[in-house]
């Protein structure tokens, strides 16, 4: 079957390969099951200034049902018992975290990252802090380790 995929990466090594482009452009040439990790560090929908090639400032139906889309191209391609992060608002990632477990993912750790000191915005509330989501996909096969235990680490003895 010949590759229709025209996209070329920015970069690549033995470990893999870097796009710089709309993800949606790349995400859909991507095997089922294959990434080991996604980290996902979208617009945030306030407005910021990216350049031409985004819009930061969406309706929230819009901006929820973009990330929806790719979100689901991101589990897609992640393989079984592997990671999903990413890095948001809080009022973003709280809809977002339930969409994932909706796909299927289990909810890891929701990991809050002081931002107060370092990005005030001008004229208006912010948060204290940004959210960093960790969900993992199911395992294909979950193996319990039968080890016995040799020595009592709360009292030494065996």
């Amino acid at each position: 079957m010949k590759n229709t995929f025209a996209i070329s990466p920015a970069y690549t090594s033995a470990m893999g390969a870097l796009y710089a482009n709309d993800c949606m452009a790349v995400l859909p040439h991507i095997k089922d099951g294959v990434v080991d990790t996604v980290f996902a560090d979208p617009p945030f929908n306030l407005g910021k200034e990216y350049g031409a090639k985004c819009d930061d400032l969406k309706p929230e139906d819009v901006y929820l049902s973009w990330c929806r889309q790719w979100f689901a191209e991101c589990v897609r391609i992640v393989k079984p018992g592997g990671a999903v992060f990413l890095y948001n608002l809080p009022k973003w990632n709280v809809l977002l975290g339930a969409y994932l477990t909706e796909l299927g993912m289990d909810f890891w750790h929701w990991i809050a990252i002081e931002i107060s000191a370092c990005l005030p915005i001008p004229g208006r509330l912010h948060p204290s802090h940004y959210s960093l989501l960790y969900y993992k996909g199911k395992p294909k096969t979950f193996r319990r380790i039968r080890t016995p235990i040799q020595v009592c680490r709360h009292c030494g003895r065996g």
